[in-house]
């Protein structure tokens, strides 16, 4: 789903539709297997700027307190060993499934009839879909931000050709409804507990810990924001 911005932005609507969707692939990116480049990212503050920056360039406000910003600044110095593996502890092991799931049908009812309602939604816009690892499953949160990456940089492109945007305004807005604000909350709801419960300091790395639970702290705002924003825009 992988999109490149390759026309000039120029208005106050494309900006702000690019922006959002820069943001929305970004997060994607955050959230999946922290590879080399990414660990890079993050412990030299690449990553903290570029959501910082993205953040203030939006059409709405969004301002996250002092302590959960600190959070994403706490990589420098911890081993990528640790990145890994904590990411691993919290989002991929355990039996059944893991403390802290990245899957939409893990927090809702009927995971089968949620694949099905994600598959239409992606194959409707001209998305094929395989079923691949436990990653590429059409509810991972990737895949959904992933979605939402594509349905703005067609807004984007609607807009900078002077064509009709509302049918990616609109699916944009059902989508959020349907299922990121289903279940986010729910997995924000599942960090915070966790926190309350750390295993030992052995089995756990707390930046790492809080490093995450800032991420989806600032990504549950950014949803909801943007869920009033689309939903303002499909009314006019």
């Amino acid at each position: 789903m992988e999109a490149l911005l390759t026309e000039p932005v120029e208005t106050g609507r494309e900006k702000y539709t690019a922006n959002r969707s820069k943001l929305y692939s970004l997060f994607a990116e955050v959230f999946r297997y922290p590879d080399e480049s990414f660990r890079r990212q993050a412990k030299n503050n690449d990553l903290e700027n570029s959501l910082t920056f993205l953040i203030k360039s939006l059409p709405y406000r969004i301002e996250p307190d002092a302590s959960l910003l600190a959070s994403l600044r706490i990589l420098d110095g911890i081993e990528d060993e640790e990145i890994e593996t904590e990411f691993i502890r919290l989002f991929e092991a355990g039996p059944g499934s893991p403390p802290c799931p990245l899957a939409e049908g893990l927090f809702r009812e009927d995971r089968k009839a949620i694949f099905k309602e994600l598959i239409l939604f992606y194959n409707h816009f001209g998305l094929s879909y395989e079923e691949g690892s436990m990653e590429d499953r059409p509810d991972h949160l990737c895949y959904e931000l992933e979605f939402l990456h594509f349905l703005t940089f067609k807004e984007l492109l609607s807009v900078q050709k002077d064509e009709d945007a509302s049918p990616y305004v609109r699916a944009q807005r059902d989508f959020l409804e349907r299922h990121l604000l289903s279940w986010i909350g729910k997995l924000l709801e599942k960090i915070n507990k966790l926190r309350e419960n750390l295993p030992d300091p052995e089995d756990a790395c707390i930046e790492v810990f809080e490093f995450y639970r800032g991420i989806i702290h600032l990504l549950h705002e950014f949803i909801q924001k943007d869920h009033e924003y689309v939903n303002s825009l499909a009314k006019q």
